[in-house]
This record gives C-alpha cells, sequence and structure tokens, in this order.
C-alpha cells in the first residue's frame, strides 16, 4: 500500500535541491573524498547549517541520494504490482521487469555523474547504503511476497543486491560498448534464474 508523505516547504525543497545540485557539480571536478561541507555550502550558495539541516554530513548525502533513488525504484515496482492481476509469479516477473527498466532510466539520467559515484564509493559503502532503505519500503509498502517472509530474507537480498549492483557497477565502469538494455536482460535473467529455486514459496 503507498504510503502518503509529509508535504515540505517550497524553501526547504528549494535548498535541498541546491545542495544536491551543488554536491553532484563539484563531484564532477574533485574526488569525493575531497568534498567538505564548506565546500558544497559554498557552492550551493546556503550557509553551513542550512547544510547540516538537511543532511548533517557529507555522508548523510550520500545516504538522501541513495534513499531518493530506492524510492524512485519501488514507487514504479508498486505501480506495477497495482496494475497487475495473476499469480504471485506472474507479479514478480512484472516486478523485476520494472525494477530493471527504472535502474537503467536512473543510471542513464545523469551517467557521467553516476559513473563518478560508482568510482568514488567501493561496492560494500554502496549496498549499504541502499540496502537500509529499500528494506525500509519494501516493509512499509508490504511489497514483499508472503512466503519470503521469514528469516532469510536478509540473505536473499544481499545476494540480489551484491550481483545486480556488481553488474551495473561493471558496465558503468566499461567503455560503454555494450548497451545497457543488453546489460540490463542478464542483469534481469540472472536474477529470475537466482530465484528459480524460491518458486515453491512463491507459489
Amino acid at each position: 500500500m503507498a504510503t502518503s508523505k509529509p508535504r515540505l516547504d517550497r524553501r526547504i525543497i528549494r535548498s535541498r535541491n541546491a545542495i544536491l545540485s551543488a554536491f553532484e557539480r563539484l563531484l564532477m571536478e574533485k574526488p569525493l573524498a575531497d568534498i567538505t561541507v564548506s565546500a558544497i555550502a559554498r557552492e550551493a550558495n546556503v550557509d553551513r547549517k542550512t547544510f547540516y539541516v538537511h543532511f548533517g554530513t557529507v555522508d548523510g548525502l550520500l545516504d538522501a541520494i541513495a534513499v531518493d533513488v530506492v524510492e524512485m525504484i519501488v514507487d514504479s515496482v508498486e505501480k506495477t504490482l497495482a496494475s497487475m492481476d495473476g499469480d504471485t509469479s506472474e507479479r514478480a516477473l512484472g516486478a523485476a521487469a520494472t525494477f530493471f527498466k527504472t535502474v537503467n532510466e536512473a543510471l542513464c539520467n545523469n551517467l557521467v555523474l553516476n559513473r563518478q559515484l560508482i568510482e568514488n564509493i567501493p561496492l560494500d559503502d554502496f549496498m549499504a547504503r541502499l540496502r537500509a532503505p529499500l528494506e525500509h519500503e519494501i516493509a512499509e509498502r508490504d511489497l514483499l511476497p508472503q512466503g519470503l517472509k521469514d528469516e532469510m530474507f536478509d540473505y536473499y537480498l544481499a545476494f540480489l543486491l551484491s550481483g545486480i549492483i556488481g553488474i551495473y557497477r561493471t558496465w558503468a565502469l566499461s567503455d560503454g560498448s555494450v548497451p545497457i538494455e543488453r546489460v540490463s536482460e542478464v542483469a534481469n535473467d540472472l536474477t529470475l534464474n537466482g530465484l528459480s529455486s524460491l518458486e515453491s514459496r512463491l507459489d
């Protein structure tokens, strides 16, 4: 079930977006490790107090970006599931297709910037930043099939995230000669084959 979100003041939205845009510009110019709160605030034309209110730290800003990406993906998956009839297996296939389509859009929306993020953030850190909001959104919206609601879910999610992020990371750092649509097909096939042993749980 979709959850309603509190409406934010326009000034808060503007300052938040200004900070995110400033961070993106700085990331195109220098390594992540060299970007400070002061530099971001200066680039965004806000004071440091405003930055701290929104994000606290640069790490907090990265976490917020991860949350935004996860919410966009889960929104798309939730809409797909809401529009589908059929058994659980068919719904799982539809959700997987939507998931990869949305990941493609998110990655290609600003490919140069996303490559910078991927180059600067270790794989384990990348996974950790995405995992917490993904778990939260899945639980909050009750998107998990009933049969998977057990103590093994953490292991399923770890398997999926490591494989999916690894595939897209490899593509983002490549010369781009392989179309992302093809990469997505492979990721989708591998994910569904990896989940084939869970078919009895999805029936």
